[in-house]
C-alpha cells in the first residue's frame, strides 16, 4: 500500500477500530459487559463514515464529487486485509456514497454457519499442504488429526502435549481443535520469507511442518504436535498450551517472548475485543491456539460450547445469521459497486468469498481475483523478490483498478 500510495501521489490514513489499541471509549472500564455492548461492526462502520466526512476539514483535501447532501468529500479508496478487508467491503455496502471503492484482501465476507463452509475451509487447508508442502504431507496430516480426535489423555501426554491445566475427558476434541487452528494458521501465513506478523515464523512454514509430519520415526501424535509447535512456540518459550482458552474459554496464561508479556501483546491485538465479536457477530471466527490461530467450529457441540462460554464471559449469545442478513451473502454483491476482492491461494480463508462471482456488481464493478501462490493478504504487504507471480499480478490488478476509480470509471 505504501508503494502504491507513493505512485499515486496519495496519503495513507489508518483508522483504529473502537475497543482496539488505544480507542477505548470508557478507558479501563471499556470491557464491562454493559460497555462492550457498543462494540459492533455497525458502530465501527459508522465511526469510519464520520471520519470520512471530517477529512476535508482535517486534511484540506477536496474532490469534485459531492455527497447527496451536497457535502464536500475527499477522494478515498478503502483498503483492508482480513477483518479489515471485511470492513472495507461492508463499508461500500452501507456507505457507498462516501468512497470511490474498496480493495478487500483475505476478507471472508460470506463465512457463516449452516453453509458447509467448515468443510470447504478444511479442504482448503488440506490443499495448501498438498500443493506447497511435501509429497504425502496432506494425507499424513489428515491421519494425524484423526488420531488426535480419538487419543487418550495419556497418549497426548506421551506425545509431548503439556497443558496449562488438567485436560479432562474432552481432551482429545479440545486438543484436536487447538491443533487444527495452528495447522490452518500455518497455511494462512505460509509466506516465502520469515515473519513476525502473528507469531515468529520461518519462511515457508508449511514445508517446515511437513518435515515433522513426514519424519521417519515416531507416532502420528508426536509428529502432529511438533508441527503445531512450529506455530505456537517458534521461540521455544511456551511453557504449556492453554486448551481451556479454546472457544472463548478462560483467560489465557501468560507466555513471555523476548521479555514481552504476552498478556500485553494480546491486549494490543485485541484478543478480548475479538472474542466479544466472535460471541456476537462472527461466531465461526474464534481465536484458537493460544490466541494466535483461527479455526471455525466443526460441530454443533462446539457451537453450543461457544454459546455457553459467551454467556459466561460476556453475558451475550452469538447471532449467527445477523451479518448475512445485514450485509448480504456472496451472491448479493451484484447489487453493489467498486469492490475488488483479492484472495490468496494458500490462505484457507479464501473460501469465505468463493460465493462472490469473479465479475458481478453494478456495471461489473465488483470483482474477485485469486492470487496463485500467495498467503494471507500478501498482496498488501511490502514487495519481496520472493513473491509468487500470482501475487505480482494481483498487485497490478489492484493498481489498475484503483486508477480507474480515481479517473471516474472502472478498471483502467
Amino acid at each position: 500500500m505504501f508503494s502504491l500510495a507513493s505512485r499515486l501521489g496519495a496519503r495513507l490514513l489508518f483508522a483504529e477500530h473502537r475497543y482496539y489499541g488505544r480507542s477505548l471509549p470508557f478507558g479501563a472500564a471499556s470491557f464491562t459487559p454493559t460497555n462492550l455492548s457498543l462494540l459492533s461492526i455497525e458502530q465501527a462502520l459508522a465511526d469510519y463514515a464520520a471520519l470520512l466526512v471530517a477529512l476535508p476539514n482535517e486534511l484540506g483535501c477536496h474532490s469534485a464529487r459531492r455527497s447527496g447532501s451536497g457535502r464536500t468529500l475527499c477522494d478515498v479508496v478503502l483498503f483492508g486485509g482480513s477483518y479489515g478487508g471485511m470492513l472495507a467491503a461492508w463499508h461500500r455496502v452501507r456507505f457507498p456514497q462516501l468512497t470511490l471503492g474498496a480493495v478487500a484482501s483475505g476478507a471472508p465476507v460470506d463465512f457463516y454457519p449452516g453453509e458447509g463452509i467448515q468443510r470447504a475451509f478444511a479442504a482448503a487447508v488440506n490443499a495448501t499442504y498438498a500443493t506447497y508442502g511435501r509429497a504425502g504431507c496432506a494425507s499424513m496430516l489428515g491421519a494425524a488429526l484423526a488420531s488426535a480426535e480419538t487419543a487418550t489423555e495419556g497418549q497426548l501426554a506421551m506425545a509431548g502435549v503439556r497443558p496449562c491445566a488438567p485436560m479432562g475427558a474432552d481432551a482429545p476434541s479440545r486438543y484436536a481443535f487447538y491443533a487444527r487452528g495452528a495447522i490452518a494458521s500455518l497455511a494462512m501465513l505460509d509466506y516465502p520469507y520469515a515473519t513476525e506478523f502473528v507469531g515468529v515464523l520461518p519462511a515457508n512454514p508449511v514445508q517446515r511442518a511437513c518435515v515433522d509430519l513426514m519424519a521417519g520415526t515416531g507416532g502420528l501424535l508426536p509428529k502432529l504436535h511438533a508441527a503445531v509447535l512450529h506455530f505456537v512456540n517458534a521461540t521455544g518459550t511456551l511453557r504449556c498450551i492453554d486448551l481451556q482458552a479454546e472457544l472463548v474459554g478462560v483467560d489465557r496464561h501468560l507466555r513471555p517472548r523476548r521479555g514481552v508479556d504476552y498478556r500485553e501483546v494480546a491486549g494490543d491485538l485485541g484478543v478480548r475485543s475479538w472474542n466479544y465479536q466472535a460471541c456476537t457477530e462472527l461466531p465461526l471466527e474464534p481465536i484458537t491456539s493460544d490466541g494466535l490461530g483461527f479455526y471455525p467450529e466443526q460441530s454443533g457441540k462446539q457451537l453450543a460450547e461457544l454459546e455457553t462460554n459467551c454467556a459466561k464471559r460476556f453475558s451475550v449469545r452469538p447471532r449467527p445469521g445477523w451479518m448475512g442478513l445485514a450485509f448480504g451473502l456472496g451472491a448479493d454483491y451484484r447489487h453493489h459497486s467498486n469492490i475488488l476482492f483479492i484472495e490468496n491461494e494458500k490462505d484457507p480463508w479464501h473460501v469465505g468469498t468463493a460465493s462472490v462471482p469473479a465479475v458481478t456488481g453494478i456495471g461489473g464493478t465488483v470483482r474477485r481475483h485469486l492470487a496463485r501462490g500467495g498467503a494471507h493478504h500478501q498482496d498488501l504487504r511490502f514487495a519481496s523478490p520472493l513473491d509468487a507471480q500470482g501475487v505480482l499480478e494481483a498487485r497490478r490488478l489492484v493498481e489498475s483498478t484503483v486508477r480507474g476509480w480515481l479517473q471516474g470509471g472502472g478498471e483502467s
